[in-house]
């Protein structure tokens, strides 16, 4: 259903790493947002009038109107994703050289703020009618009323997943979630109303919209999380530069890769920088050609900047080869996940610099001096003596 909403209402859809495509698909799950949510607050809203009239004294329903609310919230959340699409497809400036896709996470982060906003007020007055013990009724009509909105609530978040997925949106992604969450919340009413209905509960309501404040507080925590995350400075696409380092590998000059770095300027709008390492005979001119081929390849096939670092690498030469085999062994035995690169060696008359760059992975409980201590033991009763100019980092 997702592919046929995009074939029919998006030029050239499958062209996802096109701004202006992009901002079709989010202007398009807005727009369905806004009616679908419209619709969920016209009907619930009518069944809470009709309860209210029907009951003496006049009382309305409080988890059905704190639903209804809740769904009027996603409503303008929709209406903020829009907005935030619309300004995200602008074009770079002297201002923002980087794009303004970043006014995504922005959008996303006032839709989480408000859903907490409504959870805060819907459990503070769900409390009350606890409190007063306040009964509600439900009739037949409700309940089938409370059906057909679980019913749109999954439809809303099937389709704002398959378009977030499309498209790599955080904020489309959190939509989709609190639409799930407000599925299950308005399920949890229609059973109380049942409830009601069979077995005479008429007591329930106070309780179910303490429920239903509880899930949708728990949305938007969740959905603060994920588009708070991007805005913070968050790891770097991991199947994006898993596929630039594959296709940098993948030519014969380039001996190895480290220090990648990735920065992400929005959901599209990636750099990234990379060592690479290569033969330290290869002429210079020569080397600086490869990269530059590798570059515009990288830029044409992923749509990501990129700027590489050549970094000689002694080949061949017997005790660099020899030093590296023992380091590597020396490291692995501390921890199987540390990693080191930019080898080489500053063979002197007296003693033997061996300098190279150490990653630390996060977490790991071996210390950089952990590292130090055992090379200066393993290398101790060497006849020429090893000393050791290491640089310690982490990985982005």
């Amino acid at each position: 259903m997702v592919t046929l909403l995009r074939r029919l209402f998006i030029k050239d859809y499958t062209n996802v790493n096109e701004e202006s495509v992009r901002a079709a698909h989010g202007k398009l799950a807005a727009i369905f947002g806004i009616v679908s949510n419209f619709i969920l607050v016209a009907l619930k809203l009518t069944a809470a009038f009709i309860i209210a009239s029907s009951s003496v004294p006049w009382v309305l329903p409080m988890a059905l109107v704190g639903d209804a609310v809740n769904n009027l919230s996603d409503m303008t959340s929709s209406l903020v994703t829009l907005i935030g699409f619309k300004i995200s497809a602008k074009p770079a400036d002297k201002e923002h050289p980087f794009g303004h896709e970043r006014i995504e996470y922005i959008a996303g982060l006032i839709v989480s703020v408000v859903v907490i906003v409504v959870a805060v007020q819907l459990f503070r007055d769900s409390l009350e009618k606890v409190i007063a013990d306040t009964r509600v009724s439900y009739d037949l009509l409700t309940v089938i009323i409370l059906g057909v909105s679980v019913l749109l609530k999954l439809l809303q978040s099937y389709v704002n997943r398959g378009i977030g997925k499309a498209i790599n949106s955080g904020s489309l992604i959190a939509t989709s979630l609190d639409s799930f969450t407000d599925a299950i919340a308005t399920f949890s009413i229609m059973v109380s109303g049942i409830l009601c209905l069979t077995l005479g509960w008429d007591f329930l309501d106070g309780y179910m919209g303490i429920l239903v404040s509880l899930f949708v507080l728990y949305s938007g925590v969740k959905m603060i999380r994920e588009t708070a995350d991007p805005l913070i400075g968050e790891k770097g696409n991991t199947a994006i530069v898993e596929e630039v380092v594959k296709d940098v590998k993948s030519h014969k000059e380039i001996l190895g890769v480290h220090d990648v770095i990735c920065h992400s300027y929005g959901p599209t709008k990636y750099f990234v920088s990379l060592h690479a390492e290569i033969d330290e005979n290869m002429k210079m001119l020569d080397a600086h050609d490869v990269i530059d081929d590798i570059e515009n390849e990288i830029k044409k096939d992923h749509h990501v900047d990129i700027t590489i670092h050549m970094d000689p690498v002694a080949v061949g030469d017997p005790l660099t080869d020899e030093l590296k085999k023992e380091v590597a062994g020396i490291l692995s035995s501390l921890a199987s996940d540390i990693q080191f690169h930019d080898f080489r060696i500053v063979n002197g008359p007296t003693h033997v610099n061996v300098i190279f760059d150490v990653l630390m992975p996060y977490g790991e409980k071996v210390k950089d001096q952990d590292v130090i201590d055992a090379l200066n033991k393993h290398f101790e009763k060497d006849e020429k003596p090893k000393h050791f100019v290491l640089t310690f980092d982490h990985p982005y």
